[in-house]
């Protein structure tokens, strides 16, 4: 597939041509506030690039915060009609992580072989359970979100301060999860195809030059230059197995006000909740999302509940990530994107609690 260049002067046009094709979503600036999210756009002077991230990941738009999953007449379920044909969309200016996120979403969301060598938990009442070598349940909602939308990505040249995707073999210039990505360079964007979905929305625009390839390569390695934090995967894994009953918790736990926006701006997080909802006379099964963060996560109907204290929760999220989930489907459910640590009140930063879990000797 070759690469082609977008002259910044003719990214209007890009951006209008993209509006012709399907429906376009990219990071808008929400009126009032310091933050962009992804929104529906009509015209190039809708977008904006000024911020690293969205406040709220791509996930939204095939996971959304609040969905209907289907209506129905009160007593009536059996005549349940289910929400509107989504459209074809694109999305344009999807950072690298949150495009890898998406390929983890789709290990729950979509069906496939689950690792025949996983095994079985060893924690009771902790560890997820999860069908061995079987086929998991497709999300008819999701999937078809996923199948309907061409993927434009935006390199990250400068990223955060609390970026660390690379700590999670990831990249400020990955491609992973996506149709095209984008690059900026001085006066122009690289365009990299990478499916023939992203290589259709360009083949119409001039082949790059060595120059401009040789430039975004710089770009790329010096982007990823500024990202210090590194990880033992296989050492955190080790300790995290072996230290269910650690004091260690308790410590990291104390400065957690149990708020969940570590799960909201997290672009991976996934728990929700099913609710049914009557409004004059019409009713709607509500997906919400969900937070394990909440003392209401887990309690029972008896009123009991497996994780009382702020420190079972926040361990509870932690093995979630960087032990459950690799042990069902391989690889941490975390990207290394940094908003939970931008947007925790209380200045946790989840690297700090990764290198205390990872170095920490357990009681």
């Amino acid at each position: 597939m070759t690469t082609r260049v977008i002259a910044k002067k003719d990214f209007p046009g890009f951006v209008a041509g993209l509006t012709k094709q399907a429906e376009l979503y990219a990071p808008s600036q929400v009126p009032g506030k310091d933050y962009s999210r992804f929104a529906r756009i009509k015209d190039a002077d809708d977008i904006c690039f000024d911020y690293l991230n969205t406040k709220l990941p791509v996930k939204e738009l095939f996971f959304p915060q609040r969905e209907a999953l289907f209506v129905f007449k009160p007593g009536q379920s059996e005549n349940a009609q289910a929400p509107a044909p989504v459209p074809k969309r694109i999305v344009l200016g999807v950072r690298p992580c949150d495009a890898a996120s998406l390929l983890l979403l789709d290990k729950v969301f979509l069906a496939e072989p689950v690792p025949a060598d996983s095994q079985s938990p060893s924690v009771e009442d902790n560890r997820e359970s999860e069908i061995r070598n079987q086929k998991s349940f497709t999300d008819p909602y999701y999937a078809e979100r996923r199948e309907k939308t061409t993927l434009v990505g935006l390199a990250c040249n400068e990223p955060g301060e609390a970026c660390f995707c690379t700590a999670l073999a990831g990249s400020p210039h990955g491609t992973a999860g996506l149709d095209l990505l984008l690059v900026a360079l001085k006066d122009r964007y690289l365009a990299k195809p990478v499916t023939r979905k992203g290589e259709k929305l360009i083949d119409s625009l001039p082949e790059a030059k060595t120059a401009d390839l040789d430039e975004a390569q710089k770009l790329a390695e010096a982007a990823a230059g500024t990202i210090k934090f590194t990880l033992d995967s296989d050492v955190l894994k080790a300790r995290l197995d072996s230290g269910f009953e650690s004091d260690t918790w308790e410590e990291l736990s104390l400065p957690c006000v149990n708020c969940g926006i570590c799960t909201y701006v997290c672009p991976t997080c996934h728990c929700f909740d099913v609710t049914d909802e009557e409004d004059h006379g019409e009713c709607a099964r509500i997906r919400t999302w969900d937070s394990c963060q909440f003392a209401l996560f887990t309690r029972h109907a008896s009123g009991h509940n497996p994780r009382p204290q702020g420190k079972d929760r926040m361990r509870q999220r932690t093995m979630h990530k960087f032990s459950y989930f690799p042990d069902a489907w391989g690889g941490f459910l975390c990207v290394g994107c940094g908003r939970c640590i931008t947007e925790c009140p209380s200045g946790i930063d989840l690297r700090e609690t990764l290198s205390s879990l990872a170095t920490n000797p357990h009681d």
